[in-house]
């Protein structure tokens, strides 16, 4: 064995860490023993090192995997972990335990496969300074102390203390190295804050779990497979520690995510906790936030988390860009957050700088091409794209998802019957564990309580929506398209199209009338009056297509516009048209400039009658004119069930039977 001298290589062991020790035995043969300790945070960033502070070594060999999982990210430790969370004094800093492998280090500096037992080092002292009288302590008869290749760990029952030698050991993190480089860089970068901590953050303590593989220490390995050198237990921790960090699904990215547009757009239309009423939000009680389903068409939800996200994307229509490094794409990706979400035709900004002006700046170099990717929204730039989203999309969207009659109705019961904030909504608020314990110990006292306070309420909730269309999601979606398209696109200014308070009452009138049940019939016809446009001829099942979703927005547009224009025409005093002749008014080129992309929705209308199903058995013995006759007769009567009744007998309008060629329409067959 060899013996070093005191006087060459003088061992250089960091002061002592305390804490808690114990071991993983939870596989068969194998005991993986730990220490944890609190470590001020100016020692966890000078000991505490990650992967790319080892020396490199072209005799290191990475897996795929591995070599992405080592790589720091630093543009994520910059932007997002110091400038966008250590850096706003508005967050709460708090950051989970570190994981560190104590990992030996040769002459060389490079990483060895195992501690060397061949050399011996003078261990070093306890107390390791004769003027620390807690540290004394530590020199007792029961504690086990532990002195391997620069390591000295010692423990008394579960108490703890753990020293190394920095110029053999090296303190790698196998979890948490972004957080630890962050730290670092919070603390030294020019750029953040000039190498120096304040005061009060010096007395923060960081979590670190130190894993020990020294049998000395505790380690054991009965199994003798695989790879277990130090390096090679040390990638399995890595990679099963990031592998096994399980993503969180969408509906509690939605609750949880500060960073993501969409997520705080949504956040917008939702009151902040259960339990809680509010006239302008959606009352969280009543959405569906438990799992990523995106219906709300059963029980007692009146929306859901994943389709308000549904919603917002589609009305934000942002174009992401499919390569961050195209700049004709990130321009047009730019333009779209702008155009959506920008205040009077103003871009969004930061601090007065514009986005353009950000992305050019810092994302293209000296010639204007891109140096670094653009694929997100950046977390600079957040807040003025909330207050956009607020001003140009949240008011009508709201009085859309609240002040819709079905939808009203839903609100008004839940509000007599306090299911918001009462024994309802705080029962629904538990896990499903809780409902479970909550609900033995209320029927123990009050067999009937279950049945009383939960099971009625939600029975009578899903019965107000049965057969409406108002909570089918493919729907809601066509009919917020059509708000967007009056509130948004035309901002509720353009004489025709009205605004979003018309169509309100447009679509009330639709509900009280009967037409949105999704088995309304049209009388005299053959087909359900939604056969061919959103549900199956065969089975009259709902298909759920995006096909499905344009015919019902197209649908919502035509009967929109008829009503709108019946209505015009009777406050002017001008002739009302026939129901033939409004389809072809709205089928002509020439009034798309008053009627937006008319033409488009009834072509697309046309062509979902057009079918061999819509014709029957004989479709093959029909000529195009008769085939063309039945859609137009059956287009008709569906057009005329969603338009108003307009009382001609005590006033001075009359039905246009007048000649086409005056409106410059075609002739009808």
């Amino acid at each position: 064995m060899l013996i070093i001298p005191k006087t060459e290589g003088k061992a250089r062991f960091n002061k002592p860490l305390y804490g808690m020790t114990g071991t993983y035995t939870l596989s068969e043969g194998i005991a993986l023993p730990y220490f944890l300790s609190l470590v001020e945070i100016n020692r966890a960033i000078d000991e505490l090192k990650i992967a790319e502070q080892i020396p490199a070594s072209l005799d290191t060999q990475w897996s795929l995997k591995e070599l992405f999982q080592r790589e720091i990210d630093d543009k994520r430790v910059e932007d997002d972990i110091v400038k966008g969370y250590l850096l706003d004094p508005k967050k709460l800093k708090f950051f989970n335990a570190i994981t560190i492998v104590l990992m030996p280090k040769g002459a060389d500096g490079k990483i060895q496969d195992t501690f060397d037992s061949s050399t011996s080092i003078e261990p070093p002292p306890i107390p390791w300074d004769g003027t620390d009288p807690d540290d004394t302590q530590w020199n007792h008869a029961e504690a086990n102390v532990a002195n391997f290749s620069g390591v000295q760990f010692i423990s008394i029952g579960l108490s703890a203390r753990l020293r190394w030698d920095e110029d053999r050991v090296l303190a790698v993190a196998v979890d948490g190295q972004h957080r630890l480089w962050a730290l670092r860089t919070f603390r030294e970068d020019q750029n953040f804050r000039g190498g120096t901590l304040r005061t009060v953050e010096e007395r923060t303590k960081v979590p670190v779990l130190f894993v020990l593989l020294h049998p000395s220490a505790g380690f054991q390995n009965a199994l003798g497979e695989g790879d277990y050198s130090i390096r090679g237990i040390s990638r399995e921790l890595f990679t099963d520690l990031n592998k096994n960090a399980k993503t969180v699904d969408k509906a509690r990215e939605l609750i949880l995510d500060d960073k993501s547009i969409n997520a705080q757009c949504v956040r917008t239309l939702l009151t902040e906790r259960t339990g809680e009423d509010s006239k302008e939000r959606l009352p969280l009680s009543l959405v569906r936030w438990q799992d990523d389903s995106n219906r709300f068409d059963s029980s007692y939800y009146l929306n859901s988390l994943v389709h308000l996200d549904l919603l917002v994307s589609a009305t934000l229509d942002l174009k992401l860009p499919r390569d961050p490094m195209d700049k004709k794409q990130v321009n047009e990706f730019i333009k779209s957050i702008n155009s959506a979400l920008g205040i009077n035709e103003q871009e969004v900004e930061y601090q007065g700088r514009l986005l353009s002006q950000y992305y050019s700046e810092d994302y293209c170099d000296e010639d204007g091409e891109p140096d670094t990717p653009f694929a997100r929204l950046p977390e600079n730039y957040l807040d003025s794209a909330v207050k956009g989203f607020q001003v140009n999309f949240r008011p009508w969207l709201l009085k859309l998802l609240l002040e819709f009659k079905p939808y009203r109705n839903l609100l008004k019961y839940s509000r007599e019957h306090n299911l918001i904030e009462g024994t309802f909504g705080k029962f629904q608020a538990q896990t499903n564990k809780h409902r479970g314990i909550i609900k033995e110990q209320e029927i123990a006292k009050d067999s009937d309580w279950h049945n009383r306070e939960i099971l009625a309420p939600q029975a009578a909730i899903a019965s107000m929506k049965d057969n409406q269309w108002a909570f089918k999601a493919i729907f809601q979606k066509a009919m917020v398209r059509l708000g967007k398209m009056v509130d948004f696109e035309y901002k509720g200014k353009d004489k025709n199209l009205g605004n979003i308070d018309d169509v309100l009452n447009f679509l009330d009138r639709l509900y009280d009338k009967g037409v949105l049940r999704v088995d309304a019939i049209l009388t005299d016809y053959p087909f359900r009056l939604w056969t061919f446009i959103a549900i199956n001829p065969g089975n009259d099942k709902i298909k759920v297509a995006k096909a499905v979703e344009d015919r019902i927005f197209s649908l919502l547009c035509l009967w929109y516009y008829g009503s709108r224009k019946i209505e015009l025409d009777a406050a002017n005093g001008e002739r009302i048209l026939s129901n033939r002749k409004l389809l072809n008014f709205f089928k002509a080129e020439a009034n798309k400039a008053q009627w937006p992309s008319c033409t488009e929705v009834y072509t697309l209308l046309y062509k979902g009658f057009n079918t061999n199903a819509f014709y029957g058995r004989d479709h093959d013995q029909l000529s195009e004119d008769r085939k063309k006759g039945m859609v137009l007769e059956r287009f008709s009567a569906i057009l005329a069930d969603g338009l108003p009744q307009i009382d001609i007998s005590s006033s001075n309008y009359s039905f246009a039977d007048e000649v086409d060629e005056e409106l410059g329409l075609e002739q009808e067959s």
